[in-house]
């Protein structure tokens, strides 16, 4: 999905820079922003310290929100002359199909293109993103929900430990406290490119509604000492826990 929405920018600032069909840039651009506010605006409200949405650079989710906030706002200024534009349209219905599934092609070859360069550079386009990131060593997924249960019960989730470095790396230690154990099946070590699946307890609080918590592994990897990832939940009341 990552991978996706990086494509599509990419197309969609070039479909906008060149001036093509300027209702559909715009209908695609307010699409685009009003789909990443929506994603960045639940990601702050879960409590995630960074969505990822500037690469390398840590941003906190409301960061990302504002900038789509700011952009739909341009947009709306900027909007086209929505009558001047149908009535352009109308009548020609043959060739805007023609010039949108050549766009799509278009899309789809260049989309096929960074695959193949990013596959033979960094071995696969999650890895070049992981790159892009300055990510060494990362759990994926960055932020896991391990489901609903009541107060006090334990639940288990699984989580990947991803060695994105050239170099083995030994994950040794980890969160290990009375509401969360990560170290069950450590210590271990990841060979270059190697993802490992670990097992992550949980024991849900006391006060029932939305569970947030963050969990950490430690390695030895200079880029990558401890490595964060977020774990959700929602913790429901005895009587309603037993109707479900």
């Amino acid at each position: 999905m990552q991978f996706a929405a990086v494509e599509w920018e990419i197309v969609l600032a070039l479909w906008l820079r060149s001036g093509y069909r300027p209702l559909g840039a715009w209908v695609a651009a307010v699409l685009t922003f009003s789909a990443f506010a929506v994603v960045s605006g639940y990601l702050g409200l879960i409590g995630q310290a960074s969505c990822g949405c500037f690469g390398a650079i840590k941003a906190s989710p409301w960061v990302a929100f504002g900038v789509d906030l700011v952009a739909l706002a341009l947009l709306g200024i900027a909007r086209p002359d929505f009558r001047t534009e149908l009535q352009s349209v109308r009548g020609r219905w043959g060739r805007a199909f023609v010039g949108e599934f050549g766009l799509i092609a278009v899309a789809v070859a260049f989309g096929a293109g960074i695959v193949g360069v990013t596959s033979l550079a960094f071995g696969s386009p999650e890895a070049a993103l992981a790159r892009l990131r300055g990510e060494s060593v990362s759990v994926r997924p960055a932020f896991t929900d391990i489901g609903s249960g009541e107060a006090g019960q334990e639940l288990e989730a699984a989580v990947e430990i991803v060695n994105w470095t050239d170099r083995p790396v030994h994950v040794f230690g980890g969160t290990s406290d009375c509401s969360c154990i990560a170290t069950n099946d450590l210590p271990l070590t990841l060979a270059p490119g190697e993802a490992r699946r670990v097992s992550v307890q949980v024991r849900l609080p006391a006060s029932p509604g939305l569970f947030n918590r963050k969990a950490y592994y430690w390695t030895d990897c200079d880029g990558a000492r401890r490595v964060l990832f977020g774990l959700s939940g929602r913790i429901t009341p005895a009587t309603q826990a037993s109707a479900e």
